[in-house]
């Protein structure tokens, strides 16, 4: 739901929402930390209340659960980095870095205070995650690298302060999603370059960005190629793992001359194995990453990457979280483009 479109001069209060909702505080307080269910709160009520506190701008109170402060001129927004430990960490740190730069924002700093943190769960059991449904750890997040069992959960739970989540499509948060289809380019570019064996490698189990991917770029193989394309699968996302998975696939003697890997970091790891049984980037296979890590262009050959940039994502993840913190109207849903960095590894640069 939109915003309205104030910035609140002095932090709202739990009289406040009452007060326009007409109800009592002690019903705000226990829609506000999701235990609605056992104060026995009709839905539709508890709907009402989340309404009015997103309409006026709310934000839990930390300073008054955790520090006592006498802060009463600005609103203390704590915002956490809530991603899986399995997360690639150059991934954590785009975000990280487009945030503390919305952070210093001469705008926000008039009637904000801001701290950031990284909260980390392991993948599957953000459920898990202490103040995630209270508040009382941090009053604003952005999620990344969920899997399916995290979203399912998400979509069943109203969180109590401004929220946005990264490459997911969740009804009732706010999300920044890479275009539909983006694996359908990287085949068109290896067939375009005289492949005919293509493959892709990704992790398991899939999430929804890597699945949109993987779909979309063995459809589009078996449209341009007259034959699928093979699914390599690693058992997650890092180096490690694309190494191991592509060297096992190489001992089959199976057949690769284009292979797209759904994360720069399974893309490292496969140029390893690559090299150690003597098959040659771009010559024998050409290689097309995601994600253009600043490592890209400094491997040898150096990555193609064909995908959402990171930075854009992490930029426009931080200005749609920021937008609700200032009571701006937002898009639920924002796409960023498929940007194509073609470099020496896919035949578009010496190699």
């Amino acid at each position: 739901m939109p915003a309205s479109n104030h910035t609140p001069s002095r932090r709202i209060s739990l009289r406040d929402i009452a007060a326009q909702a007409k109800v009592s505080l002690g019903s705000v307080s226990s829609v506000l930390n999701n235990r609605q269910l056992e104060r026995r709160i009709p839905p539709e009520t508890a709907r009402k209340i989340r309404e009015v506190a997103a309409k006026l701008g709310y934000l839990p109170n930390i300073n008054a659960r955790r520090l006592r402060n006498n802060e009463q001129t600005k609103n203390n927004v704590i915002i956490a980095l809530v991603t899986s430990f399995e997360a690639p960490i150059q991934l954590v740190g785009h975000f990280t870095r487009t945030l503390q730069t919305q952070i210093l924002a001469p705008r926000y700093t008039l009637n904000y205070t801001f701290s950031l943190m990284i909260e980390m769960f392991t993948a599957g059991k953000l459920l898990e995650l202490p103040g995630l449904l209270t508040g009382d750890r941090f009053n604003a997040a952005i999620l990344l690298n969920t899997t399916a069992e995290d979203d399912q959960f998400l979509s069943r739970t109203q969180l109590p302060y401004p929220a946005v989540i990264v490459n997911r499509l969740i009804s009732n948060l706010p999300s920044v999603f890479e275009e539909r289809g983006s694996g359908a380019r990287p085949a068109e570019i290896l067939v375009e370059k005289k492949r005919s064996h293509l493959a892709v490698i990704h992790g398991h189990p899939l999430t929804q960005s890597t699945q949109n991917r993987v779909e979309s770029f063995l459809h589009r193989s078996a449209e341009l190629s007259g034959r699928p394309a093979r699914e390599i699968i690693a058992n997650h996302l890092s180096e490690e793992a694309g190494y191991n998975a592509m060297l096992q696939y190489l001992k089959t003697k199976a057949r690769c001359d284009g292979l797209y890997a759904v994360s720069d970091a399974l893309a490292v790891g496969a140029f390893r194995a690559l090299k150690e049984v003597g098959q040659r980037v771009p010559k024998d296979v050409a290689v097309i990453g995601v994600g253009d890590y600043e490592i890209a262009p400094f491997l040898e050959p150096s990555l193609s990457c064909v995908g959402a940039s990171q930075s854009e994502l992490a930029a426009a993840a931080s200005a749609l979280l920021f937008r609700q913190l200032t009571g701006k109207a937002f898009s639920p849903v924002i796409s960023v483009p498929i940007l194509e960095n073609l470099r020496a590894s896919s035949g578009h640069g010496p190699s």
